[in-house]
């Protein structure tokens, strides 16, 4: 394998293999996008259309950025000056999240028209044609970000005349493969971590660092894969998630009802694990439920199968990805205070074994460093709503996972679901770092299935502690490459 050093961070190679789907990623902190509530899988792809270039924004790009801003994008308050213009026979365009959603109703003798919802002004009953729903399907589920042309109907209604939609919809994986194969490991991973936001230059960023910062992206690459990140305040946790696809849907800590996370029966609308490609829960230690059996009985449900049934409708099925971000507290030697059991602090539902069996494994966020400003990526990366749509695209190969069964032994250490864990992680690992598939076996254990290994452990760890059934197991589980 060819070395790396990553002083020699080469954006002009970048640039040369990925062309305009790639971008200097010092353009969005000083842009002031992220500022205005706009997501960089969306702020990359304006500033590369307003103010194309590279290096921080000049004070003349910076302010035809504000001006289009300060146009463009509404804030909530601004719902009534929008509806003054609309009445006034204007056509107001906007940018904005759009949504689709059809209400099916049995017993009003017609069939109900879909409504659109631009969420940032709270409406929720816009018109729009099927011709625009039948072009952007998109709009049906997560709802796609784009330009908005928004009008009124003569009874009031407000219009989507016309979408023109900003996030990437489809990757050619065997292009993406191909630029794969122009680079080395090294180079390559520091270029998946300079697309997430951070600065592999950074002396902090050691290589176990970066593998557990790569680890999170893989819910996005793995179906129905489900993972924890436990970690002190200020490592950059919910930042990718919150930033890389419209496809993902964060929820911060508080309270969630059964009915916003499978199905609401009274609306009749499926919940957020069947709606998106990713939830991500954040703020876990301190989540609740106002009835944890009716939350805790289909989730388990879920994360077994890819299916559950609530209020005696028929089963959804999904391949959603459940990720759990939570703090934990360290103590003198920055190491967990109960490194046996890392769930301890975690709501007590956590430390029922049924439940925490489901989980492949917890990204040790003990061993990345808080995040500061000098840490953020200053080179040249991919798109941010490129790279998210890759990643994602990736979830449907099974030839990574194949590799993973034909290239990984276990021994009986380990259970049906200890090996399903691993080799899903093992499967993930390989599609951030070699999507070619193009490796050697030394590559396979050190790169994805050493650190698939590390997930899992931490799940047999707390089980071992928690239940006298997992002590009949040896605690270790025992995984070699073949």
């Amino acid at each position: 394998m060819t070395s790396y050093n990553i002083d020699t961070y080469d954006s002009d190679h970048i640039r040369a293999v990925f062309g305009n789907l790639s971008i200097d990623k010092t353009r969005l902190p000083s842009s002031g996008l992220t500022g205005a509530g706009v997501p960089s899988f969306v702020a990359e792809w304006l500033l590369d259309k307003l103010v194309p270039g590279n290096g921080s924004l000049t004070a003349t790009e910076a302010d035809k950025v504000n001006a289009f801003v300060s146009k463009a994008f509404p804030r909530k308050d601004d719902v009534n000056v929008i509806k003054f213009r609309l009445t006034q026979g204007e056509i107001y365009k906007l940018i904005a999240l759009l949504k689709v959603r059809v209400k099916l109703e049995e017993g009003k003798g017609e069939i109900p028209e879909p409504q659109a919802q631009i969420p940032i002004l709270s409406l929720n009953q816009c018109t729009i044609s099927t011709d625009l729903i039948e072009r952007h399907e998109m709009l049906l589920r997560q709802g796609i970000w784009g330009k908005i042309s928004l009008g009124l109907l003569s009874d009031g209604t407000p219009e989507i005349i016309d979408f023109d939609p900003f996030q990437c919809s489809k990757v050619d994986l065997q292009a993406y493969a191909n630029c794969r194969a122009q680079f080395s490991t090294d180079q390559w991973r520091d270029l998946m971590f300079c697309s997430m936001g951070y600065n592999p230059q950074h002396p902090n960023y050691t290589h176990t660092a970066k593998t557990w910062i790569l680890a999170r992206l893989l819910p996005l690459v793995e179906a129905n894969y489900h993972l924890m990140e436990l970690a002190p305040k200020g490592t950059g946790k919910s930042y990718v998630y919150e930033n890389i696809s419209g496809k993902l849907s964060m929820v911060s800590g508080g309270k969630i009802s059964r009915a916003q996370l499978f199905f609401n029966a009274r609306t009749r609308e499926v919940g957020l694990l069947g709606r998106h490609d990713v939830v991500v829960l954040d703020e876990v230690q301190s989540l609740t439920f106002d009835n944890p059996d009716e939350v805790i009985g289909p989730l388990k449900t879920y994360l077994a199968s890819n299916r559950y049934n609530c209020g005696g409708y028929q089963d959804i099925s999904s391949d959603c990805s459940l990720m759990l971000l939570a703090n934990i507290e360290l103590d003198n030697f920055l190491q967990p205070k109960n490194s046996n059991n890392l769930v301890v602090d975690l709501p007590y539902f956590f430390s029922e074994t049924a439940l925490l069996d489901r989980f492949a494994g917890i990204i040790p966020g003990w061993k990345i460093p808080k995040f500061t400003y000098d840490m953020a990526a200053s080179g040249a990366g991919l798109k941010m709503d490129f790279f998210g749509e890759a990643l994602l695209s990736l979830r449907r190969d099974n030839r990574y996972f194949t590799y993973a069964q034909q290239h990984t032994k276990f021994d009986k250490s380990a259970t049906v679901r200890d090996q399903n864990a691993i080799l899903k992680s093992a499967s993930g690992f390989l599609k951030i770092l070699y999507p070619h598939l193009n490796l050697t076996l030394m590559d396979y254990e050190r790169d994805c299935l050493k650190p698939a290994c590390e997930l899992r452990q931490a799940i047999r760890d707390a089980e071992y502690t928690l239940d006298d059934e997992f002590r009949q197991l040896s605690q270790e589980i025992c995984v070699e490459a073949y």
